[in-house]
């Protein structure tokens, strides 16, 4: 299936988090972006949402909308599951009976990480908390609800957006706001993804040749939270000291995953975690990117 780029409507829901602002960017030269937040829409509204599809008759709708966060999701299971698995749902059965194509973001944390490898498409996951279960449950429903997909799995992101609560953009933060030291675990691996890359990956695989289905989408190699936050630093040039700590250290009410890096049997490699950091880094500080400011095409 081939989606022509040229004035394309394209219903953006959650275009205020990063993955959205990054997506908004990646679809905006030659589509019609609708954005839309959660000042517009309550997304647990599903008349609402499904009202808002039908006035905006999209061709693309990109959902990026998630309940974030393992104690979030533990402390509210029903939300949870209302806004990870049954709004994918709903999304899934308007596409089918509307024929658009629809485009759903999942995450690295359906898997518990004990196969202490890189995650492919094809291995079976087997989350550990609520989160990762409400967001496994979503996965199903789209695949389910309409042959009309693209699931795209993510690992931690890095990049631009208003928001600025998770993890990476937050650290940044305190570090810019002259905190001399933070404690990062090192026990928690992943593959660090630039948002913006995965957005521009995004647009290639939706409008080239590449079938409906599952992808995992980061950019190359594994770290460590630690050896994440001492790369930004670095490369922000900020005197921060990065200390090594463990996950255990920071209380939760849910088991996390601890080694979820992510590769894809579909996709080219994404260029690597490294060069992704440095080009966010300088684009953030406004100077000249140190590597090409290169998005794979498929």
């Amino acid at each position: 299936m081939r989606i022509s780029a040229l004035g394309r409507r394209v219903l953006l829901l959650g275009h205020t988090g990063k993955m959205g602002t990054a997506l908004a960017e990646a679809f905006a030269d030659d589509h019609e972006v609708v954005g839309v937040g959660s000042r517009d829409v309550d997304a647990a509204d599903f008349p609402a949402v499904a009202a808002l599809v039908e006035r905006t008759e999209p061709d693309l709708v990109v959902n990026t909308v998630a309940r974030l966060g393992i104690d979030a999701c533990e402390r509210e299971p029903s939300l949870a599951m209302k806004i990870n698995a049954m709004l994918p749902r709903l999304l899934g059965r308007l596409a089918s009976e509307r024929g658009f194509t629809l485009v759903h973001f999942s995450t690295e944390c359906v898997f518990s990480g004990r196969k202490r490898e890189p995650l492919a498409e094809g291995d079976e996951p087997d989350p550990v908390n609520i989160y990762g279960y409400s967001k496994f449950a979503g996965d199903l429903a789209v695949r389910d609800a309409t042959e009309r997909h693209y699931i795209f799995r993510l690992p931690v992101l890095f990049g631009e957006g208003p928001k600025r609560g998770q993890l990476v953009e937050r650290m940044i933060d305190r570090a810019e706001a002259g905190e001399a030291e933070l404690r990062i675990a090192d026990d928690i691996v992943t593959s660090p993804t630039y948002a913006l890359d995965a957005a521009h990956t995004v647009r290639s695989v939706v409008e080239g040749d590449s079938r409906p289905g599952l992808y995992h989408l980061a950019n190359h190699g594994q770290a460590s939270l630690h050896e994440l936050m001492r790369e930004m630093m670095a490369n922000l040039g900020l005197r921060t000291r990065v200390h090594r700590a463990s996950y255990r250290d920071f209380p939760s009410l849910a088991e996390k995953n601890s080694f979820t890096p992510l590769r894809s049997g579909k996709l080219a490699p994404l260029r690597s975690w490294r060069d992704a950091t440095a080009a966010y880094c300088a684009r953030r500080v406004g100077a000249p990117p140190p590597v090409a400011e290169s998005h794979p095409a498929l």
